[in-house]
């Protein structure tokens, strides 16, 4: 009787160790992320803050290396993990929610305290959460794609002409430089992402002028974690070489039936639109992480979202930005032309606000709007509509 308890007791003490482990990993990688993007702000000579920086990239893909190593030998722990990570989030974006609510009036005292209280008593409840979560099937990670966002019948689309596909250590799922066959979402196991710096579409010439240093761009990935979307929207050659660190399955889109897709679902959003949507996201979180007015852009971004559309500026072609409805602009693919300063940006970068009228220089170039709260809904539905048309449109003419 004393044995199956003493070993069950055993084990809950190392998944509490293990949890402590990746929780302390995770910190030591984010804190090394955030300190590189702000060397340049303590150090005033390049040459150290170079130096500095190459050290702490080592670093950091040293710690997400081990970050998946432990998510490969215990993914259920790590599962867990990340859905605390993820419930602590929301509620400390609830918490920010509720502070803009209490100072424009919108709550009152009566109400405050029952909604802290409701909060509070929801992060004491994170301590009660399991230690280990069971890790999602390949049909639930096809669920959980964003730009999916649970549509039975895109699923359905999807799943009746995806395969999955099985690799070992050292296989190489896809190369630098050769054109992209489709889609991959890896379902278990590690990868290493290991190529040159990401151009987002600025043209080649224009990229070596402005790196005329070859920079290594490494990263590793595990289970969620999708190769190739970027690639496959804009067909244009692979910019990193994929190779397994451990035996690797993963669920396989080609590219004719992602075009399937796009042609099967254009109504507003369309696939195409949404997928475009959350690469946008990414580009501009991870991008603009060093600039100071912009530390907090991708914690606030939750409550943002409904207020954020990418839009398309065709080559040659003038398109007005700032025009009072906008409160940023990110150009995340591509390059534009200022129309009035003739000022070349390239992506990604922040557009300034004195900067009203764009032309587009690549050929493909893409906007991420943020537009003001106080905009109506029914202009950001007008917005997206034309955004989704364009798509369509684009799509008809390039059958034709």
């Amino acid at each position: 009787l004393v044995i199956p308890r003493l070993i069950n007791l055993l084990e809950k003490q190392i998944n509490k160790q293990l949890n402590v482990r990746y929780d302390i990993a995770k910190g030591y990688v984010q804190g090394e992320e955030d300190t590189k993007y702000l060397i340049e702000q303590i150090s005033c000579h390049e040459t150290i803050s170079k130096e500095i920086k190459t050290i702490m990239e080592k670093n950091k893909q040293d710690g997400m290396k081990e970050l998946g190593l432990m998510q490969r030998d215990n993914p259920d722990i790590v599962t867990a993990v990340k859905t605390k990570q993820a419930v602590q989030t929301v509620l400390n974006t609830a918490t920010e929610t509720l502070k803009v609510l209490i100072s424009s009036g919108l709550v009152d005292k009566n109400e405050e305290a029952k909604l802290q209280k409701m909060i509070l008593q929801k992060k004491h409840n994170l301590g009660t959460l399991p230690s280990t979560i069971a890790p999602p099937t390949a049909e639930e990670l096809l669920h959980s794609i964003s730009w999916l966002e649970n549509e039975k019948k895109q699923i359905e689309f999807i799943q009746e002409r995806a395969r999955i596909l099985c690799y070992d250590y050292g296989d190489i799922i896809c190369e630098e430089h050769e054109m992209p066959e489709g889609i991959h979402l890896i379902i278990s196991g590690m990868t290493k992402l290991c190529g040159s710096s990401p151009s987002y579409g600025v043209a080649n010439d224009v990229y070596e002028l402005r790196n005329p240093k070859w920079v290594p761009y490494t990263d590793y990935l595990v289970s969620g974690a999708i190769i190739g979307e970027l690639n496959c929207l804009t067909k244009q050659e692979m910019e990193y070489t994929v190779t397994c660190e451990t035996a690797v399955q993963t669920y396989f889109i080609s590219m004719n039936d992602l075009s399937k897709a796009f042609d099967e679902f254009l109504e507003c959003p369309s696939l195409k639109y949404k997928i475009w949507l959350k690469l946008a996201l990414d580009i501009t979180i991870k991008a603009f992480k060093e600039k100071l007015a912009y530390q907090d852009w991708s914690y606030k971004m939750c409550t943002k979202l409904p207020n954020v559309y990418v839009m398309d500026v065709p080559t040659h072609r003038k398109w007005d930005i700032y025009d009072g409805t906008m409160d940023d602009v990110i150009l995340v693919h591509g390059s534009v032309r200022d129309c009035q300063k003739e000022q070349p940006y390239f992506a990604p970068c922040i557009l300034p606000k004195t900067c009203h009228e764009v032309q587009g220089t690549a050929a493909v170039t893409k906007l991420l709007i943020v537009r003001t709260t106080t905009t109506m809904k029914r202009k950001s539905s007008r917005r997206c509509s034309n955004a989704c048309q364009y798509h369509s449109c684009g799509r008809r003419q390039d059958r034709l």
